[in-house]
């Protein structure tokens, strides 16, 4: 599997490709209930099923960053975990991010 984008591409075009349909650069896994899937999800283009059935879906996010005066952006913090702290607010004004990439 080689993700869609890189630190130094967004790849806008590859993107919409795929959005509007087009399947060669798309990796589909056959999972099943209780497996467990690790990527790198910056650089790739991902998305999830709707739950079917009596068993539910767990999701964790693993993030790290070497700053620890990195946060996320306030958007993306809400859209993860429900809330943003006041930091988050701060520091939304600057950009930490090391690379270009849209969240």
């Amino acid at each position: 599997m080689h993700p869609i984008r890189s630190s130094h591409d967004e790849n806008y075009d590859g993107v919409m490709k795929v959005l509007k349909g087009d399947r060669a650069p798309v990796t589909s896994l056959n999972l099943r209930p209780g497996d467990l899937q690790i990527f790198k999800g910056r650089y790739s283009l991902h998305r999830v099923t709707k739950v079917e059935g009596s068993i539910p879906r767990y999701t964790a996010i693993f993030s790290y960053t070497k700053d620890p005066q990195m946060y996320s952006k306030v958007y993306r913090s809400i859209q993860l975990y429900g809330k943003a702290l006041p930091t988050h607010y701060q520091l939304d004004k600057t950009d930490m991010r090391t690379d270009g990439l849209q969240d």
